[in-house]
């Protein structure tokens, strides 16, 4: 048997560990363009603050793959035949394989801007990203950053910590607006607002990219205002790799479609991560999820699927913290206003600054937000993974939500598992 992995980072390292575990003999193949070792993607906003070195975010070098007995072609696959169990590689070779996952992620999406000068706008999506904003960082110079969801606030305070002043420019109302509610953004708005060195202006959209005067570019705004700058950065999300499929015969949509056992149309050809359209917990569709927690949950249902262990995903849900101006800010499942429509909604601020906010849907929590929440992300996923029912949370908890077992507890022991002393 030959597995062939395309894309090694958080679904195809993921797969390869456990392909090798699950069947000792089989050839396992993992094909990546990019140079070894294979690191932390979510890891670059660390380095770009100077939290962290570049080496730092190695999660496997060469001896992670020689150790299980792996493979690892340095190649980028350009063409899928499933009627023949092959792929076409850039440097002209053909591969074959038994079984196929597709693992090979997503690219950051354009900003489609006018001007001269527009192919200086950086992305942050990977190590070479990285590599071409430190290239241009000055410190005492000027960053503008465009995107105000969870990239674009982590592009915000790296500048800052590299000594330069930014201009985050948000095309939304308040910041964050897809990852949490309007308390929680206008919170963040506010305290960046507040912070020397920043420059927040939302409901505003670059219109072109030129050349600078006193700066390297000049960015003009459709409010008529002007910006120069030494560096622009987009963070405004991702967009599936499916071009190279065009012709294969798997469906695509948004990302490539894939069923309960993450399987594409073709039942030797399988898909996860940041490329998986795939069940969606909350939803009931099938949707791409591009975090680094689903892509490794997936890479491994898919291998055990792979390997004829038949393991059905249970379905997909954002889900994200982050330090946010000394607080910790989560968020999982539906927050988003304009997907929360009709749901009921809970609001739970004790004495001092933290504050939670659960969404129920048909009385099953979807969802959940939170500034220095004491339920920690994992038990509110938990939770809406296991359907938890409104009425099984106490009325005493959510006027003290410091005790946060019951979102965690069996719901045969909630109430009496509840309280902590």
């Amino acid at each position: 048997m030959r597995y062939v992995v395309v894309g090694l980072h958080a679904a195809g390292r993921s797969a390869c560990m456990w392909l090798r575990k699950v069947d000792k003999t089989a050839e396992v193949i993992g094909l990546d363009p990019s140079p070894l070792p294979i690191y932390s993607r979510p890891l670059i906003s660390y380095v770009l603050a100077g939290e962290m070195t570049s080496r730092d975010m190695v999660v496997a070098g060469d001896g992670f793959w020689q150790e299980r007995g792996i493979t690892v072609l340095g190649d980028r696959a350009v063409a899928l035949d499933p009627a023949r169990g092959g792929l076409q590689l850039a440097s002209g070779r053909s591969l074959a394989y038994d079984r196929l996952l597709l693992a090979c992620g997503a690219r950051p999406r354009p900003v489609n801007l006018e001007g001269p000068m527009a192919e200086q706008v950086c992305f942050f999506r990977g190590r070479r990203d990285l590599e071409r904003i430190l290239g241009r960082v000055r410190p005492g110079g000027a960053a503008a950053v465009l995107g105000g969801g969870l990239v674009g606030f982590k592009l915000t305070m790296g500048f800052l910590k590299r000594g330069m002043r930014v201009a985050l420019i948000v095309t939304s109302p308040r910041p964050l607006s897809l990852n949490v509610d309007a308390h929680v953004g206008n919170w963040v708005g506010e305290r960046l607002k507040n912070t020397p060195g920043v420059t927040l202006l939302t409901s505003t959209s670059v219109r072109r990219v030129e050349a600078g005067s006193a700066a390297a570019l000049r960015l003009d705004l459709d409010t008529g205002q002007s910006l120069e700058v030494d560096i622009v950065a987009a963070g405004k999300g991702v967009i599936p790799e499916t071009g190279w499929l065009s012709g294969s015969g798997l469906e695509c949509d948004y990302g490539v479609v894939a069923d309960q056992f993450l399987r594409t149309e073709d039942e030797r050809v399988y898909v996860a991560g940041d490329l998986a359209q795939a069940p969606d917990l909350i939803h009931g569709d099938r949707r791409v999820n591009a975090i680094w927690p689903v892509a490794v949950e997936q890479g491994r249902v898919a291998a055990l699927n792979m390997a004829g262990i038949k393991a059905t995903y249970g379905g997909s849900m954002a889900m994200n913290a982050i330090p946010v101006f000394g607080s910790k800010m989560i968020s999982v499942g539906v927050v988003n206003p304009s997907l929360t429509k009709g749901c009921d909604e809970i609001t739970t601020q004790g004495a001092g600054s933290g504050y939670l906010k659960l969404v129920f849907r048909e009385e099953r929590l979807i969802g959940a937000v939170g500034l220095d929440a004491p339920p920690r992300l994992g038990e509110l996923a938990f939770a809406i993974r296991r359907r938890l029912r409104r009425r099984d949370i106490p009325s005493w908890w959510l006027d003290n939500p410091k005790q946060a077992a019951p979102l965690a507890a069996p719901g045969g022991f909630l109430a009496r598992n509840a309280r902590l002393t």
